[in-house]
């Protein structure tokens, strides 16, 4: 079997996710690239004697390296030097996308331009010459529309055939001669492994890597053929637009300007006054449909759950003990709200397929700017509803020291998936048929406090700037099951998998601190000693000893906090709670949850990011001191409304 790798590259919103998808299907797995946080997708295809890996290449849109995103692209291409480059294309903006084409070409990679989203083109009435298109270009061109199917036959058959050596001079005849001269000056064979022309363009650039490679080397600067002229990389991307313009004008024919769909739904969508309203119901109807449509589903694990407890109760003795109260009753308390997260994330992959995720940040832009945050910084935080120790990671696209250290810091505030079970089981024993409205109630109250924390710590840092936001917004499109299925099950079997690691352990360990000494009541186990001592901090918050133990347990991973109350309850939560608990100190436990202390795994990202462990520290204090003060003062409130 031939292996060969094939990598996927493409500016943001134009379809890369969705081919990578048709091409690998489920056979594909996400890490970080060596030495950075940034995301790798790696996907697996098998077609006739081929084992293919699918790199997906981070969307950008340019190889210039200015970003961390540019820079892991470019080095792979580089270095790595894939068999063969998939350069999915938006057949609606050509102009915008050749321009990383021309710079693909120029890396003397194998390349095969997927034009992407034709029945967009097609609805547009535009008309491209596609035959024409890759005479000039010089490669391959092959039409799909990744949302709908591909025919991967047709990809990998088309791709795998010879491409004719097409050599175009694009640069004005005097760039051009002294290129040509200084790759005769050069030494070829110390530059065997490198593609010249790149080296050529990059080192005329000012190419800081490309620099690098020509002093390893041991050879002379390329500044002197140009006499150290400061306006060349202006004159080289000219070049570029010249030569795309030129070619568009021979390959593409557009109608006039006319009023399309996305023009019509963003001129209600980003309205002056209708924009924020309309975000904050569509963030409503989603919590009132995950929790809704959830409900059937984790009714009827839960009753899975209590006919497994009840068969493990049969065992004699501390196994069926621990398999009964400690494995299915904990780690079932947290299983049983699989659907809810699944559910949240089927709802959150729609607005991002959809997109509406970038217009939710333009409209935030203006908000952001007032607490000296920029719209880049509102995507951390939608991310962390998520997870917040991947949604820091993403705050390295924020320019600003100070603000970047500030969108790490309020983070964590932002109220992400391992605490919505800690919400769905207080909202469903206190609540009832208003439970959704609760679990949207203090995911509105997270964002309101990131934000209040912002404008603290960005009095404490003397942060009075915030970076501009440029983003670009991708037309609306319809997202497809299969798409969502992906997405949905690329982020929910995360918490699958921290459920058969940290919490099923966590579990067990809360298990024996229940049931040692051997032969005592819970309320004189190691469980309670440990938490009958902690609780006197606690009490004027309403929280027992069984309370304080599981938040304990919840700071290792928020998900434990339910666990150990699960275990606590025998699998019964919906009885026990109110025993411990009333509506308003169950509210206050839904506060205190959002906002005290960063699980490890947010913590410890926090370290790597900021380089330092004093703001992991000083986050745990500061976040811990804040969620008493905020749920005493709620609970007093509260006590004197009622």
């Amino acid at each position: 079997m031939v292996e060969l790798t094939i990598a996927l590259i493409g500016n943001p919103n134009v379809g890369k996710t969705s081919f990578f998808n048709a091409l690998t299907g489920s056979h594909q797995y996400v890490a970080n690239w060596p030495g950075v946080t940034v995301e790798k997708k790696v996907g697996l295809l098998k077609w006739k004697d081929y084992k293919i890996n699918v790199v997906d290449l981070p969307g950008i849109y340019t190889l210039g390296a200015r970003t961390l995103d540019e820079k892991v692209a470019r080095d792979y291409l580089i270095n790595e030097k894939p068999d063969l480059v998939f350069n999915v294309v938006d057949g609606t903006n050509l102009r915008r996308n050749l321009y990383l084409t021309i710079q693909l070409i120029e890396t003397g990679v194998k390349t095969v331009l997927i034009l992407n989203q034709m029945d967009e083109v097609k609805n547009l009435d535009i008309k491209i010459n596609t035959g024409e298109l890759s005479k000039r270009l010089g490669i391959k061109i092959i039409e799909t529309i990744a949302t709908k199917s591909i025919d991967i036959d047709e990809v990998l058959e088309t791709s795998l055939l010879k491409q004719p050596d097409v050599e175009y001079k694009i640069y004005p005849d005097e760039i051009e001669k002294k290129f040509y001269e200084f790759q005769q000056s050069v030494d070829k064979e110390k530059l065997k492994n490198v593609p010249l022309r790149w080296l050529t363009i990059s080192l005329a650039e000012k190419d800081v890597y490309a620099s690098s490679i020509l002093e390893k080397a041991g050879l002379k600067a390329l500044d002197d053929f140009f006499d150290n002229d400061k306006t060349i990389s202006i004159k080289l991307a000219k070049a570029r637009y010249d030569f795309i313009d030129s070619m568009i004008k021979q390959v593409e024919v557009r109608p006039k300007s006319m009023w399309t769909v996305t023009d019509a739904l963003d001129h209600v969508f980003t309205h002056k006054f209708l924009g924020i309203p309309i975000f904050i119901s569509i963030m409503w109807m989603i919590f009132q449909f995950t929790f809704s449509a959830s409900a059937p589903f984790s009714d009827l694990l839960s009753k899975g759950f209590n006919e497994l407890g009840r068969y493990a109760h049969m065992i004699h003795g501390w196994v069926g003990s621990f398999i009964g109260e400690g494995l299915i009753s904990g780690l079932g308390s947290v299983l049983t709200f699989v659907p809810l997260i699944f559910f949240l994330f089927f709802s959150m992959g729609i607005l991002e397929d959809s997109g509406y995720m970038s217009r939710a940040a333009f409209l935030i832009d203006k908000i952001m700017h007032r607490f000296k945050l920029s719209g880049r910084a509102f995507i951390p935080l939608l991310l962390g509803f998520g997870c917040n120790a991947s949604a820091i990671m993403t705050t390295r696209t924020i320019e600003g020291e100070k603000e970047r250290l500030v969108s790490i810091l309020i983070n964590p505030f932002t109220t992400c998936s391992a605490r919505l079970p800690i919400y769905a089981v207080i909202a469903a024993a206190f609540f009832g048929a208003f439970g959704g409205f609760a679990i949207f109630s203090i995911y509105m109250i997270s964002i309101i406090v990131a934000l209040s924390m912002a404008m603290i710590f960005n009095f404490i840092l003397r942060n009075r700037e915030s970076s501009p936001l440029i983003i670009e917004m991708p037309r609306y499109k319809t997202p497809t099951f299969k798409g969502l299925s992906i997405y949905t099950w690329s982020r929910g079997k995360h918490f699958l998998k921290k459920a058969g690691g940290i919490i099923l352990g966590a579990t067990a360990v809360v298990w024996l601190l229940s049931n040692l000494p051997a032969g005592v009541p819970m309320d004189k186990s190691f469980a309670a000693q440990i938490g009958k001592a902690i609780s006197p901090i606690l009490a004027p918050l309403g929280f027992d000893w069984h309370v304080t133990l599981a938040l304990i347990f919840g700071g290792i991973a928020k998900e434990v906090t339910v666990t150990t109350l699960g275990t606590f309850a025998n699998g019964s939560l919906g009885l026990f709670l109110p025993k411990i608990l009333n509506p308003i100190t169950g509210y206050g436990l839904m506060l205190f949850a959002l906002i005290y202390i960063p699980c490890v795994a947010t913590q410890a990202t926090m370290k790597m990011e900021t380089g330092s462990y004093k703001w992991p520290i000083f986050s745990v204090v500061w976040s811990l001191s804040i969620a008493y003060m905020i749920t005493f003062l709620f609970e007093k409130i509260a006590y004197l409304v009622v």
